[in-house]
């Protein structure tokens, strides 16, 4: 059966485009892939879904611009999905702008497996005023746990904002300074247990790249999500993979990843070469085949490595302007307790 942009909103099969011990990446419809994911199999799922807003994409079977209702039942179509493949005390985020969230985050309070945790909010500095109505900025991320089982919660710390004028600690302690000095880092600056309102969140001007043109969610995003609601070896679920930011992230605090994109993998991995230097396999790594249906997964690395795809993987260059949110210490979040704290990295 065919697939038609009408019904389906671009969905088609998903095609295995990287495969190593750290991660699984695919090309193809996120309904797709999730439709060959086991049940109650990973740890954590993030969504940055595309946000109706007629961008236009790689894929020409996809329609950002679909009408309210259709894009509201395509979005709650793969967010039942999300909740399936997740295990129980596994964490669901959900990333968007206040208009989709509320109505969207109004119909997931009426799943019973889902218990509701948070309303992030996260500044949004470049916005731009618009005539007759509030200036918006910020994006929000909608923060959910599936029943069934204790989940998993970390306390991540940021550090202390410094002036960049007299280089001292901008926050107010309201008095308890002397509190924080057990959590000061080799410079002496604190770190600070994160709250839902994230006023950092906006990457640097130096961080951009002219060669990524995909627009990239900011490193620290997926971190703290990934830090604050997983553990190392943990199962990271993103099917909207976009640069690559939640794969980065999970790889960089040793969580295993799968991913998907409609568009064009070779950013992504552009990203991981840059960032962690590829690393392909043409066989599946247990922890992450497990989240897949053994004959789809078994097809698809045989696919994989009957047409020879890890040549092409090898030829992939790294970025030569390389943002500084690329760098593997770029990081604005850590777990309590965590070494590279207390070493003051």
């Amino acid at each position: 059966m065919g697939y038609s942009k009408s019904n389906t909103n671009g969905r088609y099969p998903p095609k295995l485009t990287y495969l190593s011990k750290d991660g699984i990446l695919f090309q193809g419809d996120c309904l797709a892939l999730m439709s060959q994911m086991v049940s109650d199999s990973v740890d954590l799922v993030f969504a940055d879904p595309p946000f109706n807003l007629g961008k236009r994409y790689e894929c020409e079977a996809f329609s950002d611009s679909l009408e309210a209702q259709k894009y509201k039942s395509w979005c709650q179509d793969w967010l039942l999905e999300m909740v399936r493949v997740l295990r129980p005390g596994g964490s669901l985020f959900l990333y968007h702008w206040p208009k989709w969230l509320i109505e969207l985050g109004c119909w997931l309070n009426g799943i019973k497996l889902l218990e509701y945790r948070s309303w992030i909010a996260l500044t949004m500095k470049g916005g731009f005023p618009i005539k007759n109505r509030l200036h918006p900025a910020h994006y929000g991320i909608l923060y959910y746990t599936k029943q069934g089982a204790g989940h998993t919660f970390n306390v991540v710390r940021s550090r202390t904002p410094l002036c960049r004028h007299c280089g001292k600690e901008i926050r107010d302690y309201g008095g308890y300074r002397d509190k924080f000095k057990k959590f000061e880092d080799g410079e002496g600056v604190p770190w600070i247990q994160i709250s839902d309102f994230w006023e950092d969140t906006r990457p640097a001007r130096q961080d951009k790249s002219r060669q990524l043109q995909i627009v990239e969610l900011p490193l620290h995003i997926p971190e703290r999500i990934i830090l604050m609601a997983s553990n190392p070896g943990d199962v990271i679920l993103d099917v909207f993979g976009g640069s690559g930011s939640t794969y980065h992230a999970a790889q960089l605090h040793n969580r295993r990843w799968i991913g998907c994109d409609v568009g064009d993998e070779v950013p992504i991995l552009q990203r991981m070469q840059t960032v962690f230097g590829l690393q392909p396999t043409d066989s599946t790594d247990m922890t992450l085949s497990k989240c897949l249906k053994q004959e789809f997964i078994s097809r698809e690395v045989k696919s994989f490595s009957d047409e020879n795809r890890i040549a092409k993987i090898k030829a992939i260059q790294p970025f030569t302007d390389v943002p500084l949110s690329f760098q593997q210490r770029a990081s604005k979040s850590r777990v309590l307790g965590s070494t590279d704290v207390e070493a003051g990295i």
